[in-house]
């Protein structure tokens, strides 16, 4: 299908359209096809149960980041984004009945990213940390569109800046430093760090596919790709991913039915710089989507900063401002969001985020889900953290 230009060369869909049903026929016949259709759909998704409205099943590789150990900073932080390279998403429409459609978010995504890049003429990594000095420069509206462009994308309805909503996911979570590692065995040092890592990132990989999606939206894990080495050695697949297959052996809840693992599932770590990478290249949109990850890292962090400036517009270039708190401002209204109660289950935001803390006892390691003001940044340079809730 063309790309339309309704959408900036934001993306399109990438595959095909087709409808079931009509007006034509009689009611009975319409009926009989729609059903038909809906059967081929199920067989199609996996045995996927339909209901009124919108289905999805989701492919998904998720980008791992996490906060840098700075002098000073109490806490620790990591980061899941969620990125699917295949949607097929069932919907009822008014005008043509059943309606099956399919492309990749990734692409649309990256897409998008590209022609902001062109049009800033930016060619560095946009990387949180970054992000300096006192005066706002046209190099810094990358980055406020980027993030833009990340909040849309988190949306599963009512999407602005895309063709069919994306359906990203992310998911924070931080705790206080200094965890007993000691059950962790008796391993040099390094080794008990990174172990302990690792079962926090399984957790949290767990915990977060069991959230933002359900039984009507599916979703199947192909890869985790982290930004850069990860201490002494990478990630153990076996630790972080295959070991949620037998959850129930440790005595831990398995996974839901709706969450699945794609049989080649694997773990890669990669430097989220894009100018490694020739242009274009699977590793090329990797780092794009580190990136992403990275500056929704940051713009969570500093969204719950005490002292975050409130926004009122983009600054004009050379306009003194803050600019962590420009370009963190879309991401602090979209988390202000969970403020609205029962309303929030109405926007196209719902289940798109989630934060938590994470709480180590001596009955074991649990989540607890946070809002956004449950999370206190106390400093500017996001190294003191303080949860309000008990």
């Amino acid at each position: 299908m063309p790309p339309n230009p309704a959408f900036s060369g934001h993306g399109y869909a990438v595959g095909q359209r087709r409808r079931f049903g009509g007006d034509v026929a009689s009611p009975a016949v319409v009926v009989g096809r729609r059903r038909r259709a809906a059967d081929a759909i199920v067989r199609l998704l996996g045995e996927m149960t339909l209901t009124d409205g919108e289905t999805s099943f989701s492919k998904v590789i998720v980008y791992h980041d996490e906060t840098k150990d700075v002098p000073g900073r109490g806490f620790k932080g990591h980061v899941l984004l969620f990125v699917p390279v295949k949607i097929v998403s069932l919907r009822n429409t008014p005008l043509f009945g059943l309606e099956k459609i399919e492309y990749d978010p990734r692409q649309m995504l990256y897409e998008a990213i590209e022609s902001v890049r062109e049009r800033y003429r930016t060619t560095g990594k946009l990387h949180f940390s970054q992000l300096s000095g006192k005066k706002w420069k046209k190099y810094d509206n990358a980055y406020y569109e980027v993030v833009s462009l990340a909040v849309d994308a988190l949306r599963h309805k009512g999407q602005e800046q895309f063709q069919y909503p994306l359906y990203l996911k992310v998911a924070a979570m931080f705790y206080p430093k200094g965890a007993d590692w000691s059950i962790y065995g008796t391993h040099p040092r390094k080794e008990l760090k990174l172990r302990h890592d690792e079962t926090v990132l399984r957790m949290l990989l767990k915990g977060a596919a069991h959230y933002l999606y359900d039984e009507n939206h599916r979703v199947e894990l192909q890869a985790l790709v982290a930004d850069g080495e990860s201490a002494h050695r990478h990630f153990d697949e076996e630790r972080v991913i295959w070991r949620l297959l037998v959850e129930e052996k440790h005595g831990r809840t398995p996974l839901r039915d709706y969450v699945s693992l794609a049989p080649n599932a694997f773990i890669r770590h990669l430097p989220s710089d894009h100018n490694l990478y020739e242009r274009g290249t699977e590793e090329y949109i990797h780092a794009t989507m580190l990136q992403v990850t990275d500056l929704l890292l940051g713009t969570i962090m500093r969204a719950s900063y005490v002292g975050l400036t409130r926004v009122k517009g983009v600054p004009r270039v050379n306009e003194e401002c803050n600019k962590r708190d420009i370009v963190s401002w879309p991401v602090r209204e979209m988390l202000e969001k969970t403020a609205r109660g029962g309303g929030f289950k109405y926007s196209g935001h719902y289940r798109s985020f989630a934060l938590s803390e994470v709480v180590f006892s001596s009955e074991g390691v649990h989540f607890r889900s946070l809002d956004l003001k449950d999370i206190k940044i106390q400093d500017e340079n996001s190294t003191q953290l303080l949860f309000s809730v008990a």
